[in-house]
């Protein structure tokens, strides 16, 4: 490639000093928006609900917040550098998992008027056991990608040459205060600050490499194959795609963003319209991760975006850019807290500790969990090394153990709890064979699905209920 089209540098002071600067602003204006809304959850319900009031806007950008982040951005570019324009599969299975979940299960989902995934299971199944299983995967799952968001941070402030546990820490403090002050409005108000922040950079830095001839950098540097859309087998491909679509069915964040709307047409349209939007911008960061590697063809993918950022664009752009990235880190933390504060205190202390306290107790109940998962999550993340690899471990049990008793439920009105449970454990039995025995199983990140709802039908049907004889 030409040379001049760009620049190697390492980070001046100038960029570190003004990437702080933005950053603290940042983080203020956070912590502003929850401080302003404290005062909208004044119960449990309000608090994990954001009290019914969600519009379009703050639903719709919420839904594209929870995937735009660390996954879409830093992933995308990652896949980008790796396999060039088919490293966007990824993102087009993130997309397509809200438009799915706003076909399949959105409308059903806020009619059941549920605090809940596990209240929808229980009100399925006439039993606890179920959602309690839903509860039990869905938090491992959840914290799980708080850990690798979380990590994912602090690598980017050691890049930076900045401290990484302690930016890090600072990121996730701001996260806490304002979700335990303003609950899930506070989430949705701030993701959708976020996701605007996010669009722009990245859009402000197609335009810079428009301008600066990166494309043409691209055509001249990179093997043909990196503009095939399918430069893997079917298999990756599947991987890529379908794991990040189907989880969009179970997902938690998915779910509090439905219950959060305003009504029954706003919670169907905000998941459509967020996947849709998501669906172009995709490709976005994979352009950027292939012109990183057309520029530093020995650089690791895992950090293509950083020194494209760092050594590429202006100090200015970078900057702010590096603000984006940190608010993709607080997008999805932050929604995975609430859930998991509302999966517990409504799941399990309610259901087996209290369910006679009243909404003032769990209220202040919700506040505490809020912060105290946070802060173990947190510990996690600082202390793991192999963190980032439990994030597909998660999706995967999640999937595995809950997708075929979730749906099937729903859409098959023979299913039996019986059934629920033996799909459950059948799901996660052949994720662990795979996963931790040695058993190799084909299309093994979706294959556990097939034997799950193989035993959901079977015991189902097995354990009809009894209809009792009438006499002649």
């Amino acid at each position: 490639p030409n040379t001049t089209l760009f620049r190697s540098k390492e980070v001046s002071m100038n960029t570190l000093t003004l990437t702080v600067v933005v950053l603290v602003v940042y983080m203020g204006a956070m912590l502003a928006i929850g401080y302003y809304g404290r005062n909208k959850s004044d119960n449990f319900k309000d608090y994990v609900t954001a009290a019914k009031r969600g519009g379009f806007l703050m639903v719709c950008g919420s839904y594209i917040g929870s995937h735009i982040g660390n996954g879409v951005v830093v992933g995308g570019a990652e896949y980008g550098a790796e396999y060039g324009i088919g490293g966007a599969w990824f993102g087009v299975g993130a997309s397509l998992g809200y438009v799915v979940f706003a076909f399949v299960v959105a409308r059903k989902l806020y009619r059941a008027n549920a605090l809940t995934l596990s209240d929808v299971l229980n009100q399925r199944y006439g039993k606890r056991i179920t959602g309690t299983i839903y509860a039990v995967i869905n938090c491992f799952a959840a914290m799980s990608i708080m850990a690798g968001q979380i990590t994912a941070g602090k690598n980017l402030f050691s890049y930076l040459g900045m401290e990484p546990v302690i930016g890090a820490v600072l990121v996730c403090i701001v996260v806490f205060i304002y979700a335990t002050m303003s609950g899930q409005w506070g989430v949705l108000m701030t993701d959708v600050i976020q996701v605007g922040v996010i669009f722009a950079c990245v859009l402000l830095s197609m335009l810079y490499m428009a301008m600066t001839g990166a494309f043409g950098v691209m055509a001249e540097a990179l093997p043909a194959s990196s503009w095939s859309v399918m430069p893997f087998g079917t298999e990756q491909w599947v991987m890529m795609l379908f794991p990040s679509m189907l989880y969009g069915l179970v997902s938690c964040a998915s779910f509090q963003r439905n219950v959060s709307s305003k009504d029954e047409k706003t919670a169907f349209l905000s998941a459509l319209w967020g996947g849709l939007i998501l669906l172009p911008f995709v490709v976005l960061p994979v352009l950027m991760g292939m012109y990183g590697r057309a520029l530093f063809p020995d650089a690791p993918a895992s950090s293509i975006m950083f020194q494209v950022l760092l050594e590429v664009f202006p100090g200015w752009l970078a900057a702010i850019m590096i603000a984006a990235l940190m608010a993709a880190v607080m997008s999805t933390v932050d929604s995975q807290l609430i859930y998991i504060t509302a999966s517990f205190t409504n799941d399990i202390y309610i259901e087996y500790i209290d369910k006679n306290a009243d909404q003032k107790r769990i209220n202040r109940l919700a506040h505490v969990v809020t912060f105290v998962v946070g802060c173990m999550v947190l510990y996690f993340a600082l202390s793991a090394q192999a963190i980032i690899s439990m994030l597909s471990y998660a999706y995967t049990f999640l999937c595995a153990g809950t997708l075929v008793m979730f749906v099937g439920g729903i859409f098959w009105k023979k299913a039996t709890r019986p059934g629920a449970v033996a799909a459950a454990a059948v799901g996660i039995l052949f994720v662990v064979l795979y996963k931790f025995c040695g058993v190799n199983l084909p299309y093994s990140s979706i294959f556990p699905i097939l034997p799950s709802a193989i035993a959901f039908v079977t015991v189902s049907l097995c354990t009809q209920p009894k209809t009792s004889k009438t006499a002649d």
